[in-house]
């Protein structure tokens, strides 16, 4: 399916670009197992106990805590959404094999013979789930080492009272809301459930192979080069005829393998809204928003957590189904969103870490110089006219 993306300063794509995307396919690929929901999301952080006020001011609440683990849930049934592990702690047990910051991502099953079956198609163990819930795990490690488990039978939990239906809405033809206000609580967002992981990857066809074959991800969207050849892609699940959201990993070919944000589902423009003036109010750090995607369709809003990194409220995004045909479109800046605040400046900045990690990344053959130039091209073109 053809580029149907527009934005002001749109018409000044290149034509070329425009062309080509789509020219190179990328087919679907027969999984051992299709995952059913993201369960949870993995870290190592420095200071577990500013992380966990983050968090909370965030909209999780706390699920379990351990001398060396917090536990984070939402608001809704499952028993934890996000697990944060003391990097000093893991350094010790690991030594340098312990990464710091994001380390991995964890998708739900909806039977225990999808896990017997993954387990025997990778010779992986299924395990116990150290983590509130219990429940099984077949823990993998993707193209890049990052964790990727595959869940089943954890405990649900009882869901807190939150706001359910949407407040009504006055258009010019329809008025219902008569005699009554807007007044939205002054909170944290109330947030629902881990939605999605982006990731940059060293290898970015590798990286998808992999995680269609083993997780049976779909992709809903991909973004291309110049040349047509496909750079970055938004994956959903293979639910078959049930929906399911736009993307609940998206992986970009980058020179390392690098966590780019995860996103958290809250209820509506109101409760992203609030949530920002909550983040605001407690001293956080800001990144971008709000406004609406263009691929997803949701309403945003990033946050820095405490040690940098991007964790996003979203709320009203695109389903599909599986049957659903794979969108095509030039990579560009512009494409991020729709309305709303210009992007940040994301533009790496060119350090010697930076330096020394574009020579292993071609040395290594995981990229070219040529995919380099045009990946760089792509990102560095004008996102609006009016934005330098």
């Amino acid at each position: 399916m053809k580029s149907d993306i527009q934005y002001p300063g749109s018409e000044h794509r290149s034509a070329a670009a425009v062309a080509a995307a789509g020219t190179i396919r990328i087919d679907r690929m027969e999984a051992i197992v299709k995952a059913d929901a993201v369960a949870y999301i993995l870290f190592n952080k420095n200071d577990l106990e500013k992380q966990k006020q983050f968090l909370a001011d965030f909209g999780m609440h706390l699920a379990a805590q351990t001398a060396d683990t917090v536990y984070m849930r939402g608001v809704g049934t499952l028993p934890y959404i996000y697990a944060a592990y003391d990097f000093r702690q893991q350094k010790k047990a690991l030594g340098k094999a312990a990464r710091s910051g994001y380390i991995g991502i964890g998708f739900s099953f909806n039977s225990e013979s999808d896990l017997t079956a993954l387990s025997r198609a990778t010779g992986m163990p299924i395990e116990t789930i150290d983590g509130p819930g219990g429940g099984q795990r077949v823990r993998l490690h993707d193209p890049d080492g990052f964790i990727a488990d595959a869940v089943w039978g954890r405990t649900p939990v009882e869901r807190f009272p939150t706001q359910s239906t949407l407040t009504p809405i006055n258009t010019p033809f329809e008025k219902p809301r008569i005699n009554c206000t807007v007044r939205p609580v002054l909170q944290p967002s109330p947030v629902e459930r881990v939605g999605h992981a982006v990731l940059s990857v060293s290898n970015f066809r590798k990286s998808l192979d992999w995680y269609m074959t083993h997780f049976g991800l779909i992709p809903t969207d991909v973004q291309c080069l110049e040349d047509g050849t496909p750079a970055l892609s938004f994956n959903r699940l293979d639910r078959g005829k049930e929906p399911t959201d736009h993307h609940s990993l998206v992986l970009m070919q980058n020179v390392a393998a690098q966590y780019m944000h995860s996103a958290y589902e809250t209820f509506d423009l109101d409760s992203v809204g609030q949530g920002q003036q909550y983040l605001s109010a407690k001293g956080w750090k800001h990144h971008w928003g709000i406004g609406r995607h263009i691929l997803g369709s949701q309403i945003f809003d990033y946050w820095l957590d405490p040690e940098g990194e991007e964790v996003e409220h979203y709320a009203d995004g695109d389903l599909f189904d599986a049957g659903y045909e794979t969108g095509y479109h030039p990579l560009d800046m512009g494409g991020l969103w729709a309305w709303g605040d210009d992007v940040p400046d994301m533009a790496p900045k060119m350090t010697p870490k930076q330096i020394i990690a574009i020579v292993k990344a071609i040395r290594s053959g995981n990229l070219s110089g040529k995919t380099l130039g045009m990946i760089k091209k792509a990102m560095s073109t004008q996102a609006r006219p009016w934005v330098k």
